[in-house]
């Protein structure tokens, strides 16, 4: 196994990581909100590629902390706070997109 050597520590990459894909499905499921005119089908692109992401960085991630000799505990704690962090993201993107009641006009 080679030793790999990073500009910045390798939870600081995976944060960078999530953070790209939060802002890019997030301004995919706006543009599919614009072109379709539909709040479900705008927030389930955003939740599809978010997760999609997600699931790409810690893949990512695990085989970076195992190349830097990271410890268990670092690694859990890191994993944790990022699907707590997906977590908060899907609440923000749910209240975003989320069906608005209209009102009746008389």
């Amino acid at each position: 196994m080679d030793v790999v050597y990073y500009s910045y520590p390798v939870d600081a990459i995976l944060y960078m990581y999530l953070g790209v894909t939060a802002v890019a499905s997030f301004m995919i499921g706006l543009l599919v909100w614009r072109l379709f005119k539909r709040r479900d089908v705008a927030f389930w692109t955003t939740l599809v590629l978010s997760f999609i992401g997600l699931s790409l960085s810690l893949v990512w991630f695990q085989q970076a902390s195992l190349a830097v000799f990271m410890g268990t505990l670092p690694w859990l704690i890191n994993l944790v706070f990022s699907l707590v962090l997906y977590l908060l993201f899907c609440g923000i993107v749910y209240f975003i997109f989320r069906p608005r009641k209209v009102e009746a006009t008389k």
